[in-house]
């Protein structure tokens, strides 16, 4: 590796830095569940926002502006839960699960006044089951424990 066109000074620091870069694996390839359950956390968090914008533009003084903002930030909390988990942390895994099932309740509670909602009910709780999943697990490092990976037992050593 060279360090000419940077112009660096210490060459084990870039073979270094080189190094510890992520390398993407094309054989790891990410489970459909937590494709599903990234993709539907963006898009309600997507669609929260849009909300947001449309409660902000109409215009009824304070409380509009305080619903927008705070649908803004919920959005945005959705959006970056499907971020983490689509990179693989298993700290994206607790928020989208908790936020899809706020927004499957409350998205349930506003069915019969506007049917269109029954589109985010759905996708909130696809995206929990998505979440819930095997494969998801795995791919999120997370193990059964089972009475395998128990160590071995000592003896009684007394008797």
């Amino acid at each position: 590796m060279s360090c000419a066109p940077i112009g660096c000074t210490n060459r084990w620091l870039v073979a270094a830095a080189a190094t510890l870069a992520p390398v993407p694996d094309p054989n790891n390839r990410r489970p459909p569940g937590l494709v599903i359950a990234a993709a539907g956390s963006l898009l309600v968090g997507i669609a929260l926002i849009a909300l947001a914008a449309a409660s902000l533009s109409v215009g009824h003084g304070s409380f509009s502006g305080g619903v927008g903002i705070a649908l803004i930030i919920y959005g945005l909390a959705m959006a970056g839960g499907a971020v983490a988990l689509w990179k693989g942390s298993i700290f994206g895994r607790g928020p989208v699960v908790a936020m899809a099932l706020l927004n499957l309740v409350a998205g349930y509670t506003f069915t019969e006044s506007a049917p269109w909602v029954w589109l985010i009910v759905a996708v909130s709780a696809a995206t929990v089951v998505a979440t819930a999943l095997p494969g998801t697990s795995r791919a999120l490092h997370l193990r059964r424990v089972s009475s395998d990976d128990e160590p071995p037992r000592k003896a009684d050593q007394g008797t």
